[in-house]
């Protein structure tokens, strides 16, 4: 080995060996949702928000809302199932640093502090419906 090589390699080597260790200890927690059920929690979590969002403007002004306010229940009862469905596959995957069954309890306090209590039942019974599901499945 040459000088030169022997140089590059003290001063390369550490930082080899400082880089490896940094990529080891980074990546997701385990248990990550896999990927077509973190889409479905990203669509439904974002779907959920928006259109508890648009509740709040919609209800802002005085009048009667009742067809806007059933077309956004009907939305968020369609996300609420979407999200339940993931959590019926695994409530302990973690999705963004919180594990599914912290999303759903989330998701029920958003729906029901906007005012869409339908689709806030919706969740909570599809999620009790799966974790008796699993229960006697064991």
């Amino acid at each position: 080995m040459s000088v030169r090589s022997t140089t590059v390699l003290r001063i390369v080597g550490p930082i080899l060996i400082v880089l490896a260790l940094a990529l080891a200890g980074c990546g997701p927690t385990p248990p990550q949702a896999p990927l077509p059920q973190a889409m479905k929690l990203d669509s439904a979590t974002g779907d959920i928000a928006a259109d508890c969002g648009l509740t709040y403007q919609v209800t802002a002004f005085p009048g009667h809302h009742r067809a806007d306010l059933a077309s956004l229940e009907a939305s968020a009862r369609a996300s609420a199932v979407k999200l339940a469905s993931v959590y019926a596959r695994n409530p302990a995957w973690i999705y963004q640093g919180e594990t599914v069954g912290q999303i759903v309890g989330d998701g029920v306090a958003m729906l029901r502090a906007c005012g869409l209590r339908g689709a806030a039942r919706v969740l909570t019974v599809n999620a009790a419906a799966s974790r008796r599901a699993s229960r006697t499945a064991r």
